[in-house]
């Protein structure tokens, strides 16, 4: 089954061009090499002319570790369409600017024998937390496999029983990618002063610390956040700062941060 652009031109434009436009502003496209390795990104999920900044810095970071052969994106849900703590779409592949990228269709098999999965392509059709990455990560990193999950109930617990999936899989040359913006819809220093509580415990992974601040912060992907931080043994904050900083607007205001992981 294919999923078409259902944000383009809503969250960013559906025209190559003008995406290849913006992404140089701040990221270069350079020749990368296959990796043996595993490593994760932490980014937002907004509007490009709002968010894409901080995400590219966090590219260009990436591209250091080399050309993944499976990317999965860890997704949070806007629209209360689930069922089960993680939906995937199970099968097929999904359009972007720059050309279809297919489903990993042997891996999301496994998962689904798992009780935490579930096939689910209602939970992804009106969701944009991970169509909005796609762009950015099949224009850097060319064509690789594909596992787009949302999750659905984010909790501690949950959290441990995703990772100690994940860490039987061998994902050796996989980028893991956590799709999350920040605190929401509060003035510029209010918004800062809270994201930086959450980074804090991020840099620390600190899983039960994030989760603790769930009440306080308004970040809406603290589930694919925790299982990234918990997954790798290594964070580094790239870049923060609030839709401000091109709105302009310091007294309404979301958060943005990314981080790279190892």
């Amino acid at each position: 089954m294919e999923r078409e652009m259902y944000y383009a031109d809503k969250f960013y434009p559906k025209n190559s061009e003008l995406l290849i436009k913006f992404f140089n502003q701040f990221c270069k496209v350079k020749e990368i090499k296959n990796t043996n390795s595993n490593f994760g990104l932490i980014l937002p999920h907004a509007g490009y002319v709002y968010s894409g900044k901080t995400a590219l810095y966090a590219i260009c970071k990436a591209l250091d570790f080399g050309k993944p052969e499976r990317i999965i994106i860890f997704g949070t849900n806007h629209t209360g369409i689930a069922g089960n703590i993680c939906s995937l779409w199970p099968r097929g592949k999904w359009n972007t600017p720059f050309g279809y990228v297919g489903i990993d269709e042997e891996l999301n098999n496994y998962l689904l024998k798992n009780e935490i999965f579930e096939e689910n392509y209602k939970a992804h059709i009106l969701e944009h937390s991970i169509e909005v990455l796609l762009p950015i990560l099949k224009y850097y990193f060319g064509s690789f496999k594909f596992v787009p999950i949302i999750y659905n109930y984010q909790s501690y617990e949950n959290t441990i029983k995703i990772v100690e999936l994940l860490k039987k899989i061998d994902l050796k040359n996989t980028l893991l990618v956590a799709s999350s913006d920040f605190n929401h819809y509060e003035s510029h220093e209010i918004t800062l002063r809270k994201d930086e509580k959450l980074i804090e415990k991020i840099l620390e992974r600190n899983i039960e610390g994030i989760y603790s601040l769930r009440k306080s912060i308004s970040a809406c992907g603290i589930g694919p956040m925790s299982v990234l931080t918990m997954y790798f043994d290594n964070v580094k904050l790239v870049y923060h700062t609030t839709s401000a900083e091109y709105s302009k607007d310091y007294t309404f205001t979301v958060g943005y941060a990314s981080f790279v992981l190892w």
